[in-house]
């Protein structure tokens, strides 16, 4: 009769599998406090170890822990992380039963982020893979399972204060995809008797009162993959910012605690006073905002990073002589210390300031002046600065500067303590595009239209040194010389902000809060939203449930910004009935531009076997591409790795308590304590620090074994000595590491195929026998002075693809490289496809994945008055074949390098490098 039973509980039990997708079910992290285990979310804030766990590992004797190793320092972490499943076709409760009695388990992986300012002499890039435990939350009078969770701990390390927490599966079960959280230190909270409280100021509840609907997009600030938390301001007429430590996932609303002051003198003068908080930017350790002409500063207490600062108790003002018009970001930064820059307006027009960060010390640089000069002094012109970027690798500033009162503007370079230098004078006008290419190239003999071009600001990407000047138009240059002007974007509505990810894609929203998209090194722009593609996606998200959107519902974006997952969108909507919510959301890039192809590409319907079908002109050179033959990644990616399980519990339930937590928190602890304790160079097994954890216990390994075999484990735990390693054999999976480490001398060498569609795959037009002619990869290189790319092709006739070999090398050349990883080069590897662009994709399990780019921009060097060879070498059938093709150089100017190149025609043949040939993989260049 139990075994009948049985079988109907787990016929009831595993009912709902049937009718779970992926997409149906999904992880939900928070951090719980030691103290409260399994309840609601509390803030990640407390940075200290719990000394009273130690006491508990003294019962642990039939397992291979020594509390009276000197080595031995079982703590504990102030925090638990909890996870459990939110589902739309299921209840959580019974979610959370049926995954966990079908073996699913949450498998989750913590990143600690390198801080700004090492602990170490050699920055760390650490990762610890924990699988969560069971855990029957207090509550159930009966012993059936009334409400559960997994649990493991939150740990953090000495120096870090940003932590990525990726939430996976085991494979057991339902399935689940990964799930992303941002879990980061929050150093903006103390604790009363009572709650927790703010330290900038004052938690508000409704956020109706103060957000509309007609207030418009403002750009997220913050230093890059640094700041644990984020702040947002500009909510018009109010001393409110948004706050968050978790990426936006949830957010607070925050009175801001400062007076509300001004300047109103002769040289500071403000028609009207705002009460709206400005320029909001957040550095690792400190915040900053601009209220009016006033800076203010909060330092966060942040022990773990060992600041010398102990943190502020309040808001401080900072620049207090100087009337501050705006206040611009620097994402990266240099020798441990952050930055922000401050332009000056009213009679301090032209002057900009640069104010410091380190170890948690604010420091105000005065003007900054060469030769005792201003930049409108240099000029010698009434100007004022429009924008500034500060290239921390140079060691550069780059100014927009307006001729105060005209259309004319310029670039200005500064460098500290040194000099100013014009660079660039700004077209007036708008340039006419005379072709479809989307670009137009700025020699002095382009036509214009009779439309002003009024430049907003600049944006530089210091890995692959792509600099833009927006506004009402683009301009983009590999030089900051020699300039090129994106056509794609009408400029109808005028760029507001402008952003970069950094690795590839950019986003930008206009004034009439219209998102635009691009990807770096191309001359492709599309408008993301409001477009058709995006109605599309919005309606099928409707259709599917999905509570982030409405078809009804007002809203507005709030901003947009790019984080690990993408391009993500924070949006405020307003529900009948509701105080207003805001919702973050992955942007649904690859989506919107996967409809677009659609949308707009030729096609005509057909009819197969009676079936009616819709036929598409394929416009991608390629069905398949992916990486092969990569290598180990941990000797470039300089990640070292630890997995852990918890320990083996008697409970016959399965269900782990809080004390065989506790020991969990322990184990982890001391785990962590021995790597930070005996730091060595990375994937090195001779020296696993692990090996001094058992050392002593190692010989009784079997007994241990032995006794927990029979359920008579002391403690009611046994410590399995394998569940705690360090791991030095991690694969790569075919997936490129975005960030990898060269030293000097040293080659990363890996493959890339590519591979036709065929017919039978496309049930439409297909690409011609030979379009192996059409599928090139080329690659662009940031620093060619210091780094080397060489690329080889082999075509695989038989099977319609092509094979490159890819070896990307350090010449060994860059000079100002110190040991251990310091000062180190930051510089990019852009692989591209010829001719793709926007127009390939490829499906994943969580929907389509945009790949390849249309135009590689190659910076060549090329004095006037010589003649430049190209010596070109591919495999072709196996068969080495050599071509070379002479170009004279057509610049006048010989410290301007040479983009374009005259076969030896009229003036009007004048071609980009990017059109003279295919792009073939082995280009070697001299000069005759």
């Amino acid at each position: 009769m139990w075994r009948f039973l049985l079988a109907r509980l787990l016929l009831f039990l595993l009912q709902p599998i049937y009718t779970l997708s992926d997409s149906d079910c999904k992880w939900m992290a928070v951090v719980n406090r030691f103290d409260n285990l399994g309840g609601d979310r509390s803030v990640f804030f407390r940075q200290h170890e719990i000394p009273s766990v130690a006491e508990i590992f003294k019962e642990l004797v039939d397992s291979a822990i020594d509390p009276d190793d000197k080595n031995a320092k079982y703590l504990g972490f102030p925090y638990y992380l909890k996870i459990n499943l939110t589902c739309k076709t299921l209840d959580s409760a019974m979610a959370l039963r049926t995954a966990h009695y079908t073996g699913l388990k949450p498998v989750v992986t913590v990143t600690f982020e390198e801080p700004t300012h090492a602990v170490r002499q050699k920055q760390e890039q650490l990762q610890i893979k924990m699988t969560a435990a069971p855990y029957r939350i207090k509550g159930c009078r009966s012993e059936e399972v009334c409400r559960m969770c997994w649990c493991t701990p939150m740990p953090f390390m000495n120096g870090s204060v940003v932590m990525d927490v990726m939430v996976g599966s085991n494979h057991l079960g339902f399935p689940v995809d990964d799930k992303r959280f941002s879990i980061n230190v929050n150093g903006y909270m103390r604790a009363s008797r009572k709650r927790i409280r703010f330290r900038i100021g004052r938690k508000l509840n409704v956020l109706r009162n103060f957000m509309s609907l007609s207030h418009p997009s403002r750009p997220l600030w913050y230093t890059h993959e640094r700041a644990p938390v984020l702040i947002l301001g500009d909510i018009s007429r109010n001393k409110v910012v948004l706050f968050s430590d978790t990426g936006f996932e949830d957010y607070f609303l925050i009175e801001v605690a400062i007076d509300s002051c001004r300047i109103d003198s002769i040289t500071c003068k403000k028609t009207a006073f705002s009460p709206s908080i400005v320029d909001t930017i957040a550095t690792e350790s400190t915040l900053f905002i601009r209220q009016n002409q006033l800076v203010y500063y909060f330092v966060g207490h942040y022990p773990i990073l060992h600041m010398k600062s102990p943190g502020s108790a309040m808001w401080t003002r900072i620049l207090n002589e100087v009337c501050v018009k705006k206040l611009n970001p620097v994402f990266f930064a240099k020798n441990n210390t952050e930055y922000v820059i401050a332009l000056a307006g009213g009679r301090q027009e032209g002057n900009f300031y640069l104010i410091s960060v380190q170890d948690g010390i604010v420091n105000n640089s005065g003007p900054l002046l060469a030769h005792q000069q201003t930049v409108c002094q240099f000029l010698k012109i009434p100007c004022r600065i429009e924008w500034a970027v500060f290239s921390t690798n140079d060691n550069k500033f780059f100014l927009l500067v307006n001729y105060y009162g005209t259309p004319r503007n310029y670039i200005v370079e500064y460098k500290r303590d040194g000099y100013f230098k014009m660079i660039y004078e700004i077209p007036r006008l708008i340039p006419k595009a005379v072709s479809d290419r989307g670009y137009v190239v700025l020699l002095g003999t382009e036509q214009y239209t009779t439309q002003l071009l009024f430049p907003r600001g600049l944006a530089f990407n210091p890995f692959s040194k792509i600099f833009y000047i927006w506004g009402n138009a683009i301009l983009q240059s590999n030089d900051m010389v020699s300039y090129i002007y994106l056509s794609n974007f009408p400029g109808d509505s005028s760029i507001r902000y402008f952003v970069m990810s950094f690795n590839g894609h950019i986003a930008f929203v206009t004034d009439a809060d219209e998102v635009w998209v691009m990807k770096e090194g191309s001359t492709e722009i599309k408008r993301a939203y409001p477009s058709e593609a995006w109605s599309v996606y919005n309606t099928l998200q409707v259709m599917e449930g999905s509570p982030d959107h409405d078809l009804n519902a007002t809203q507005a974006i709030v901003t947009v910004f790019f984080d690990k997952d993408g391009m993500q969108e924070l949006v405020y909507r307003e529900d009948p009935g509701t105080t207003g919510k805001l919702i973050k959301r992955k942007f649904p890039l690859d989506h919107i531009l996967t409809y677009d192809q659609m949308i707009s590409t030729p096609h005509k319907g057909m009819t197969h076997n009676g079936i009616d079908y819709i036929r598409f002109t394929h416009r991608c050179p390629f069905a398949v591409v992916r990486f092969v033959d990569l290598p180990f990644p941990q000797r470039f990616t300089r990640m070292e790795h630890y997995r852990v399980k918890p320990p083996e519990i008697m409970e016959k339930t399965g269900f782990y308590d809080q004390k065989s937590l506790i020991v969990y928190q322990g184990l982890v602890y001391q785990l962590l304590q021995l790597h930070s304790a005996y730091h060595r160079a990375y994937a090195d097994p001779v020296h696993d620090p692990t090996w001094r954890w058992w050392k002593n216990k190692k010989q009784d390994a079997e007994y241990y074994y032995y006794m927990a075999s029979n359920w008579k484990s002391s403690g009611g735990i046994y410590v399995d000595m394998a569940n705690y390693v360090k791991i030095y054999n991690i694969r790569p999976n075919n997936l490129l590491a975005k960030t990898i480490y060269l030293d000097k001398k040293q080659t990363f060498l890996f493959s890339v195929y590519l591979s036709l569609r065929t017919t039978k795959q496309s049930m439409g037009e297909t690409a011609e026998e030979n379009s192996l002619n059409y599928m090139w990869l080329t690659i662009l290189l940031a620093h060619p002075d210091y780094i080397r790319a060489d690329l080889e092709r082999h075509e695989l006739i038989s099977r319609g693809s092509v094979l490159y070999k890819v070896a990307i090398s350090d010449i060994g050349k860059y000079p100002w490289q110190k040991l251990s990883g310091k000062d180190l080069l930051k510089s990019s590897a852009n692989l591209k496809v010829a001719h793709s662009g926007m127009n390939c994709y490829h499906y994943m399990d969580d929907g389509p994945r945009i790949k390849g780019s249309d135009t590689i921009i190659i910076n060549i060097g090329c004095p006037p008055g010589r003649r430049l060879a190209f010596d070109i070498t591919y495999t072709k059938n196996f068969t080495s074949e050599k071509n070379k093709r002479y170009f004279d150089c057509v610049k006048p100017d010989p410290e301007m390098p040479c983009f374009y190149f005259s076969d030896g025609g009229s003036a009007s043949r004048i071609l980009p490098v990017t059109t003279l040939f295919p792009l073939v993989p082995l280009l070697r260049i001299t000069f005759l």
